[in-house]
């Protein structure tokens, strides 16, 4: 009774503010999209209910915060973590993050080091839509895309004045979990317009499951050192001159501060105090003339963060030879432009240049001394740089035959290249010791190319077969991390390459009823393996990263939307992935399950404006290590009411595993189990 109390009472205390009444939210969904900062392939004509587009009446709709949540509604993406950092990621139809970057607005964003970024930490209230691009990734998002690519576009005021936004908490058995708060702001003149955004995630604890079973390191209930914080501010200012030229400026900053629960079976214990994002970036597309329009972006990105290491589980001290302060001074700076000509009759040609410098410093900070705690003083590293330089020139053409024949083809130049690799450490050649050393500098290049055909065998259905080359660089860490002595760096280090083969059809009967079905193989070659070189001193291996590998992914994603009544809408996707070491297959892909099934429904009660939404996902087992360890497969249910009560004035009550299901997706790193949620939406 005390919880149900406590459930009432939480959601008649819920503050202010989302959504569009639902009558308009498709139209102002569509009219809200930056269009800048949008990168469309021609000939993709999926249909809003079978996405591979979210818009943000969806992620609202299945309250996806944070864009770990949000792009799990994909078909083909599986999510992932790296529980011993904290760090949500993604798998794009068997391909990690490394291997399919993230853009916003276009433009790429990753830890220039690592080569890819913590996708907890991006919070969606800002945000029109997420794209993601699969086997045919235009060659407009430039290099590296050999996975795909996902971009997350964000919003642009439609009205005069219009602010909007979501205000909540979340809570368990364990008390109050924490809040959230998301507000936009925006103003839509005759030539101007201004958005600004801010939202705040406060993360107090993560509650597990009750079927959780105690370990020695983690006794239940409040999942051990969880909390986490993201603050996100935003804003864009544009000029609208005439019909065709627009001109934007927009800055986003993100502070983020997030403990790391440790293994349930003890090790590491790690905390990042700090993990900022500060971005700025100008966009522009202006009328040439002669059927010729030039796109031209420029940014500059900055990463700043902070690792702990502690030597026990009080997360205090520092003083064994493990423990480390480590900071990263990352930033990156570029730009790019597209031209577009239509002069041609029935082509659309299009030409993109890109650049992008990147910068990575890091140190092992010094720690003081402090005799009250016992902590002893920790002597500071030299700053360590390295320098990258990316360029990408590419060209696309799009033909229309006639209205049923659409073909689409591109190729691509990308080059990499080195002009500073700095550690810190026992030198890994002469074996010197405490020394700052420089690695051998280099560049990798490659050619993509790539072909598509779009057929309109009637109204409403089309059939896309597209074939593509594609290359991925490998990342400043593969290069040349030596993770604390257990890898050998590898300057030399090149490409991988992809051959991506997909057929996809979809459809629709009438309105009510849209579907689509995607078969596909990608074959890597010249694949980042990990191969023992060596044994350490005290007998584990020594690893180095090196282009041996052969693989294949394929598979097949069906995904479906149906008005089966006047107020019940259904929906699902199924993703079936395999991936196979063609080397040695007894060696085992991590992180992704070979069947993934999402299904939704939503029904409207027509007696006063309010509905109940469902969500289900199931996966089934995947492979944790590559020796053939795995994690059980798992089925959740969330579910929730939203109600309006007030003209432009709603509130929803909820439940985020609903059936407190005990699962990881790591190995010992269990998720969160049963959580309850209440909100006030508000818009006008």
């Amino acid at each position: 009774m005390k919880r149900r109390l406590a459930f009432i009472g939480a959601l008649s205390l819920c503050s202010m503010i989302y959504a569009q009444a639902e009558k308009d939210a498709p139209e102002d969904s569509i009219s809200r999209v930056y269009t800048l900062g949008a990168v469309e392939v021609i000939g993709k004509t999926t249909k809003a209910s079978v996405p591979d587009k979210l818009d943000m009446i969806q992620m609202r709709e299945f309250n996806r915060d944070n864009l770990t949540d949000a792009v799990n509604l994909i078909p083909g993406l599986t999510i992932s973590e790296t529980g011993a950092r904290n760090e949500g990621a993604f798998y794009l139809r068997g391909f990690s993050m490394l291997q399919t970057p993230i853009f916003y607005d276009g433009v790429p964003i990753y830890v220039p080091y690592d080569g890819n970024v913590d996708i907890t930490r991006f919070t969606t209230f800002d945000l029109a839509q997420i794209s993601v691009s699969k086997a045919f990734t235009s060659v407009l998002y430039g290099p590296n895309t050999m996975g795909g690519a996902i971009n997350l576009v964000s919003r642009k005021p439609a009205k005069k004045l219009e602010i909007d936004g979501i205000s909540g908490m979340k809570f368990s058995k364990e008390g109050l979990n924490g809040y959230n708060t998301g507000i936009n702001i925006g103003s839509r003149m005759k030539k101007f317009y201004f958005l600004g955004s801010f939202s705040f995630l406060d993360t107090k604890f993560m509650s597990l499951s009750d079927k959780f079973t105690p370990t020695d390191y983690e006794d239940g209930g409040r999942r051990e050192h969880s909390a986490a914080k993201d603050l996100k501010i935003s804003a864009k200012v544009g000029y609208t001159p005439n019909a065709t030229d627009e001109y934007s400026v927009s800055f986003i900053i993100q502070n983020a501060e997030k403990n790391i629960s440790p293994s349930i079976l003890g090790g590491q214990y790690r905390d990042y105090p700090k993990y900022d994002k500060k971005s700025v970036y100008f966009k522009s597309n202006t009328y040439l003339g002669l059927a010729t329009n030039i796109k031209v972006t420029a940014f500059y990105d900055n990463y700043y963060n902070i690792m702990d290491q502690f030597d026990d589980k009080t997360y205090l001290l520092q003083n064994t030879k493990k423990a480390f302060h480590s900071i990263y001074n990352d930033y990156s700076l570029g730009g790019s432009f597209n031209l577009s000509n239509e002069s041609i009759k029935n082509n659309v040609l299009q030409f993109a240049f890109h650049e992008k410098y990147d910068s990575h410093k890091e140190h092992n900070g010094g720690i003081a001394a402090n005799e009250t705690t016992g902590q002893t003083a920790v002597t500071g590293e030299p700053i360590q740089k390295y320098l990258d330089n990316t360029i990408s020139a590419g060209l696309e053409d799009t033909y229309t035959f006639n209205k049923y024949i659409i073909a689409v083809a591109g190729l691509s130049y990308n080059s990499r290249s080195n002009s500073k690799a700095q550690e810190y450490g026992t030198h890994y050649l002469t074996g010197e010791k405490n020394v700052l050393y420089d690695f051998p500098t280099g560049s990798d290049d490659a050619f993509n190319y790539q072909l598509a055909t779009i057929l309109h065998v009637a109204k409403g259905h089309d059939i896309t077969v597209s074939a593509s080359r594609k290359s991925h660089f490998a990342s400043q860490k593969d290069r040349y991390s030596s993770k604390f002595g257990s890898q050998e760096p590898n300057p030399d280090l090149a490409s991988e390459f992809s051959w991506i083969f997909d057929i996809t059809y979809e459809g629709k009967i009438t309105d009510k009823f849209q579907y689509q079905a995607s078969v596909f193989r990608n074959n890597v070659d010249d694949a980042i393996y990990q191969i023992t070189v060596g044994t350490q001193d005290n007998g584990d291996p020594i690893y180095q990263n090196r282009n041996v590998g052969k693989s294949v992914f394929q598979g097949y994603e069906l995904s479906f939307g149906w008005e089966a009544m006047k107020n019940l809408t259904l929906g699902g996707n199924y993703s079936y992935i395999h991936r196979e070491n063609k080397e040695d297959k007894t060696v085992k892909f991590v992180g992704v399950p070979d069947h993934k099934f999402i299904a939704y429904g939503k029904y409207k009660l027509s007696s006063w404006d309010a509905y109940f939404h469902f969500d289900t996902e199931v996966n089934s087992k995947r492979y944790v290590t590559s020796t053939g360890t795995t994690v059980p497969g798992y089925m959740l249910m969330n579910a929730k009411i939203h109600s309006q009560v007030w003209k432009g004035l709603a509130c929803e009550i909820g439940s985020r595993n609903l059936f407190d299901r005990n699962y990881s997706i790591s190995q010992n790193y269990p998720r969160e189990g049963r959580t309850f949620f209440t909100s006030v939406v508000y818009n006008f």
